[in-house]
């Protein structure tokens, strides 16, 4: 920042005291990550509808038009109309871009032939509970 005349200073702090100033709206730009909990649109939209700015939207966003949106969505079913109205969040979203998106995790996951019921979700993180282990199998591995 120095070599294009930018005076910049960076803060360190610890996690509850960002979180604060996050919800308060004195952190110019802040970085997180966060992973979505359901494979739907609805739980990234709600950090983006203007009325929860200093709640989850961060980023205080706020644009009529998107609130308008997201207060038609929620009434609808899941469904093409629904998407139809995400699309066009999205669309908002890209255009006034209240956060730049950085990274996508990729996930590596090692099983074993005695494995049963192993498949990662692909939003879900709390796939182990279906999964077991074929005794037999096993036991003619370990031979």
């Amino acid at each position: 920042m120095d070599a294009i005349g930018i005076n910049m200073t960076f803060k360190k702090a610890k996690w509850p005291d960002l979180l604060k100033e996050s919800k308060a709206g004195k952190l110019q730009m802040w970085g997180l990550g966060w992973s979505a909990a359901i494979p739907d649109a609805d739980s990234f939209f709600v950090m983006l509808y203007g009325p929860n700015a200093g709640q989850a939207n961060h980023s205080r966003f706020s644009r009529p038009e998107f609130d308008r949106l997201y207060e038609e969505a929620k009434r609808l079913p899941d469904g093409p109309e629904r998407n139809a109205i995400y699309r066009e969040m999205n669309r908002l979203f890209l255009v006034y871009a209240p956060w730049r998106l950085g990274v996508h995790r990729i996930y590596t996951d090692l099983s074993q032939p005695w494995t049963v019921g192993f498949k990662r979700h692909p939003v879900m993180r709390a796939f182990w509970k279906q999964i077991d282990i074929d005794l037999p199998v096993l036991a003619t591995a370990s031979r």
